[in-house]
Parts: structure tokens; C-alpha cells; sequence
């Protein structure tokens, strides 16, 4: 199993001005096309500041609306350590049944059979580990499943960085209010150091030994006000 490891930087003077406008450091990651909608880690950040994950799934399935600021509450759960290419089933009873036959490739697939209301909310979610501390079990992705229907989620080693307020972890967000920093981890990118730029909004890369050519494996997204 990869293990991915990224590091942040703040200057004293920015520390200042995140602490009086409560401002904390949001980490996403996409699973399938467009933007992620799930704030996976927030934390208060320090002068450094590491996080570090394995790459090893978990399946979810929760009541929670897909609404900005929903908190998603994992009813039933498929451990961390999931398999991809198989088919996982919410069953009447409200269990996770599987792994069985019938999934899509390189993919964490549920069905959703349970008949108590007429959709869930499925997604993945992964531990990790922040600043010495182990987050276990925060959830990623969200998307609504009707009943008799199945979800497909591809999760990618890419990683979403911005700064925002009032935003804590597992939880929806669609509201972004400060540019988003893409970050490719993958192949031989393993570790990615950066630190955040006050003018632009954005999180710069700090050349380091083990990432000779990050810098082209960055890209921003600004936000949607």
C-alpha cells in the first residue's frame, strides 16, 4: 500500500491572521469527475504541518443530505481495506453485505436495497493521520443513491488544499470561498511539500529532494463566491 505524505507551511504573520479570523486548512479529495464536496480533513494549522494517508478505502452509507455543512453520520460501514472491483449491497436490514461479483473495475461499487427511505447517501471514507494524531474514519465523497440503484466511486490520489472558516471535517461542503490548490500525487510523487502564498490565495510548492519536478503538478482553481 503507498503511503502519501504532504506538507504546509505557514509564516507567523499568517498564523496571526488565521487565528483572528478563524480560519482553518480544508483537505478534499475527488472521487470520479469535477470538484470534490466533502471537506475529509480540516485542522488549525501550525508553522508545519504534516499529513500523511494510505491508500485503503472504506464504504459508507448515511441518512445526511448532501446540503453544504451536513455532517455525515456513517450508519453502516464497510471497513477500511474495502475491495474494488466487487459489489457491495445495502441490505433491507440496513447491513453491508459482500463482497460479491458484479462491481465495476478499479472501483468501490453499492448497491442500495434499503427500503426505509426512498434514497441514501453513499461515499467512501479513509484515515489518516495529522500532525501526529490519527484521524480515523472521515469520510471523502457523498452522493445521493436512490433505492435499487447502485453507486460507483473511483477514488484519485489528487488532493484539494484552500483556506476557509466555518468548515469542519466529514462534513459536505459546496460553498468555497478561497481558491483551490490541486496537488497530483501518484507514481513517484509520494510526498509534496508547499507553502501558502498570502497575495494569490494559493499553496506554492517548496522544492525539496524528493520532488525534483512537482511544480508541474500543480494547478488552481478559484473559488465560486
Amino acid at each position: 500500500m503507498s503511503t502519501y505524505i504532504l506538507n504546509t507551511a505557514f509564516t507567523d504573520k499568517q498564523l496571526d491572521m488565521l487565528y483572528i479570523t478563524g480560519t482553518n486548512v480544508i483537505i478534499a479529495k475527488p472521487t470520479g469527475g469535477g470538484t470534490p464536496n466533502v471537506a475529509w480533513q480540516v485542522f488549525k494549522p501550525m508553522q508545519s504541518n504534516q499529513l500523511s494517508w494510505g491508500e485503503e478505502y472504506g464504504i459508507y452509507a448515511s441518512t445526511s443530505g448532501v446540503t453544504n455543512g451536513a455532517i455525515l453520520s456513517q450508519l453502516s460501514s464497510v471497513p477500511v481495506g474495502a475491495a474494488t472491483n466487487k459489489l457491495y449491497t445495502l441490505e433491507p436490514s440496513s447491513k453491508i453485505s459482500g463482497p460479491a461479483s458484479g462491481g465495476s473495475a478499479g472501483s468501490y461499487t453499492l448497491l442500495n436495497k434499503y427500503a426505509e427511505k426512498d434514497y441514501m447517501t453513499v461515499g467512501l471514507y479513509q484515515n489518516a493521520n495529522v500532525n501526529g494524531t490519527d484521524i480515523i474514519g472521515n469520510a471523502l465523497s457523498a452522493a445521493p443513491v436512490l433505492l435499487s440503484s447502485t453507486a460507483s466511486m473511483t477514488p484519485y490520489t489528487t488532493v484539494y488544499i484552500w483556506l476557509q472558516s466555518q468548515v469542519i471535517s466529514n462534513t459536505v461542503v459546496t460553498t468555497v470561498t478561497s481558491p483551490m490548490t490541486i496537488l497530483k500525487f501518484g507514481g513517484e510523487v509520494t510526498e509534496i511539500s508547499v507553502a501558502y502564498d498570502s497575495a494569490s490565495g494559493k499553496f506554492l510548492p517548496v522544492p525539496s529532494v524528493t520532488q525534483r519536478s512537482i511544480a508541474t503538478d500543480f494547478h488552481y482553481l478559484e473559488a465560486s463566491l
